[in-house]
């Protein structure tokens, strides 16, 4: 598995496009799972961090275009690649049962639960509890 974490400035030097601001963007890990899914560690357990993180691995680190869906495949549990930490596993495919799932949240509870990279990158910026 590789080990991707990224900051602020490696989002800019990497030709991220948009403003770089200090928000969601240092505050999570992402771990390759498959060429398919991938987890999110979050510094600590918010919505917006956890999808932060999954726009950024999808364009910046599997390439994937703005309008790439993103899906949940699995809530907040136990992560495979770091242990002892908790992590929201992300899928590109439709995990089963997703196409009953019709929601206006960026919850990540949610199993099939999706987001546009474009939409989830809006977690970067996004305003959480602890500032």
């Amino acid at each position: 598995m590789l080990r991707f974490r990224l900051f602020a400035i490696a989002v800019s030097m990497a030709g991220f496009t948009g403003p770089v601001l200090a928000g969601n963007e240092s505050r999570f890990e992402a771990f390759a799972l498959s060429d398919t899914s991938f987890e999110v560690v979050a510094e600590f357990s918010e919505n917006a961090i956890y999808w932060c993180g999954a726009s950024i691995y999808t364009r910046i680190r599997a390439g994937r275009p703005a309008t790439q869906r993103i899906y949940v495949l699995r809530g907040p549990g136990r992560s495979t690649a770091k242990p002892g930490a908790i992590a929201v596993r992300f899928g590109f495919s439709p995990p089963p049962g997703a196409e009953n799932v019709s929601t206006y949240t960026n919850s990540v509870t949610i199993v099939g639960n999706r987001l546009s990279a474009a939409q989830a990158q809006g977690g970067c910026t996004e305003r959480s509890s602890s500032g």
